[in-house]
């Protein structure tokens, strides 16, 4: 959820996408609970965006982190807020989700440095980062591109917006899903 542009990766994604797609976002989706084509989708062209595949720590000394770049702030929110104990008008969905991000984590808790190497939890909280908005994940390219600028990436006037997700898209997730996704 970085606000300035990305580039693509000199040398390739370091994590192959339909690597990605296989072993890494269709799985942390199916360990939440929350397996759907268009949340897999999203989840990979965020990555495609956000990373390209390759970048785990923000350019420049930022603070984001991981294949989804997700900065402090959202992070700590997610686990304070999102998936904090649950209160008692939470469903028994919502502890089942903290319950499955926290067996993600390689030390049973989720930590932000984590993000870096830990693939699998990164895409959990880009999930559940998503899975905070009522709206519901759009089923086109387009609609996808406009979701991910709105609501990951706060529609900063610095980024690359919907044509930077739609090329990276392009780049990256096309030859595995086709250039309409």
């Amino acid at each position: 959820m970085t606000s300035h542009a990305k580039h693509h990766a000199k040398s390739g994604p370091v994590i192959k996408p339909e690597v990605a797609r296989t072993t890494i976002i269709a799985e942390a989706l199916n360990r939440l609970g929350l397996y759907s084509p268009q949340a897999e989708r999203l989840l990979m062209g965020t990555a495609a965006v956000e990373s390209n595949f390759s970048e785990f720590v923000q350019r420049g000394g930022g603070p984001a982190r991981g294949m989804f770049q997700m900065e402090p702030p959202t992070f700590h929110d997610l686990l304070d807020r999102v998936l904090a104990a649950p209160k008692r008008h939470e469903s028994e969905k919502h502890q089942a989700l903290r319950t499955a991000v926290d067996a993600l984590a390689t030390g049973g808790t989720p930590s932000f440095s984590e993000l870096t190497t830990n693939h699998l939890l990164a895409a959990a909280m880009a999930r559940v980062k998503y899975y905070t908005i009522h709206a519901p994940i759009p089923t086109t390219l387009a609609g996808q591109a406009n979701y991910w600028w709105v609501y990951y990436n706060g529609k900063s006037p610095h980024g690359i917006g919907v044509p930077g997700y739609l090329a990276a898209w392009n780049s990256y997730c096309a030859p595995i899903y086709g250039p309409g996704g």
